[in-house]
């Protein structure tokens, strides 16, 4: 169930005070993914992984928000010598890290805004190119707004 929104939710970065919020929504992204095997590792994990991240200059964090509480994220890392684009002039790749909007406001347009700011982010940074890897029941989502399949990733246990 969709919670209609009262107001235009608000869209700004993740500062080092943020921290709380960022581990809590990643929290409930990592529940929502369900692999149970890994999930206990990844939250504990988590804490360091984010303080991490709000401290580099090459990992940006967007916050969604309405009123003052955060329904939302995106994660853009500038990636750097990976094989998949060690052949770009430049070796760097925008990634689409992590991307979560709390079930109750999906479907009104905040994953699509979160997107557009990382998107907006890469571009500054001089990138022109993103990748992304996603839950299939997010496939739609990415193609309706511009993504195309690359490649087939595979994935043995």
């Amino acid at each position: 169930m969709h919670t209609m929104l009262k107001e235009a939710p608000t869209y700004r970065t993740a500062v080092v005070a943020d921290h709380p919020v960022v581990v809590r929504l990643f929290d409930e992204l990592v529940v929502e993914l369900g692999a149970p095997q890994e999930a206990e590792q990844i939250r504990r994990r988590l804490p360091d992984d984010i303080t991490a991240a709000l401290a580099a200059p090459e990992v940006e964090i967007f916050l969604a928000e309405v009123g003052t509480g955060a329904i939302g994220l995106c994660r853009g890392d500038v990636l750097r010598h990976d094989p998949i684009f060690r052949l770009r002039p430049d070796c760097r790749c925008g990634y689409v890290d992590q991307m979560f909007v709390q079930p109750a406001y999906r479907h009104q347009g905040v994953g699509a805004q979160l997107l557009a700011l990382c998107e907006d982010w890469f571009r500054a940074q001089g990138i022109a190119h993103c990748l992304l890897h996603t839950a299939p029941k997010a496939v739609r989502f990415y193609a309706r707004t511009g993504y195309q399949p690359n490649r087939e990733m595979f994935k043995k246990l």
